[in-house]
């Protein structure tokens, strides 16, 4: 049986078919280089040091501290750098198992965002992780290929539940492949848009009940966006017609359409 099919009800057509992402590091205003005054601290033992913190010698302002590591005190295990003229932490470079960077908000001292590299080549970018501003729980986490510049997905989370509510499949081109949107009640699927070649056109559309994740609905598009064929599980087939028959009358009201004999 095919399933009526809304206008209304089909997703928006994404303005743009591809995501730009700065993997580049936030940097404050280049200043000349100060002459450096540092102060050691050393750790309990006496022996080894727990960290160098640098200041301007000329005006007094803290600018980056090295913290060394525990086991080898000739490693720097992290670097926090701060904006000369507030003393504000922005970003903490992390060497702990990997390379990592912390950026943070000058304002609140809250993290922003962190960039993760490759354990065996610090320069190339694995991913990107947003946080949210309220909860400072991840919001977004964005994907590279092993190129470290082109995208492979990006997963966007409800920062208060910490539930993945939709996950975004890119090709190599790019452009937007899928796109999978979960409940951030349960995290099971709502919906999962398929597009063509250009990232935009939908092409085939899958709508699951979100309540236990049965596949309810499947509807294909050819590429002027006409319908080619449209499913709908068994199951659910009464309850479909009946919700879009409902919608269809509900536009039909609102645009205050009239009907001549």
């Amino acid at each position: 049986m095919n399933a009526l099919v809304l206008a209304e009800n089909l997703p928006l057509k994404l303005a743009s078919s591809k995501t730009e992402i700065s993997i580049a590091p936030i940097e404050i205003e280049k200043l000349p280089e100060p002459e450096v005054r540092k102060e050691v601290i050393y750790r309990k033992n006496k022996l080894t040091i727990d960290k160098e913190i640098e200041y301007d010698a000329k005006t007094g302002d803290k600018l980056r501290v090295l913290h060394h590591d525990y086991f080898n005190n000739e490693k720097i295990r992290a670097i926090d750098e701060f904006v000369p003229s507030t003393g504000k932490k922005y970003r903490t470079i992390n060497y702990i198992l990997y390379k990592s960077i912390d950026e943070y908000d000058i304002d609140t001292g809250k993290r922003i965002r962190t960039i993760n590299y490759d354990i065996r080549n610090e320069n190339r970018v694995t991913s990107i992780q947003e946080y949210d501003f309220e909860t400072e729980r991840i919001k977004k986490v964005t994907l590279y290929r092993r190129d470290g510049q082109t995208i492979s997905t990006i997963k966007e989370i409800n920062p208060k539940t910490e539930a993945v509510i939709r996950w975004i499949s890119f090709r190599e081109s790019q452009t937007i492949s899928s796109v999978s949107e979960y409940s951030s009640k349960n995290g099971k699927p709502s919906k999962t848009t398929y597009f063509y070649r250009d990232g935009k056109t939908i092409r085939e559309i899958h709508d699951y009940n979100p309540a236990n994740g049965e596949w309810k609905q499947f509807t294909r598009f050819d590429k002027n966006d006409k319908i080619v064929e449209s499913k709908v599980a068994p199951k659910y087939q009464t309850e479909l017609e009946k919700e879009n028959i409902a919608q269809l009358i509900d536009s039909l009201y609102n645009k205050n359409l009239r009907f001549e004999e």
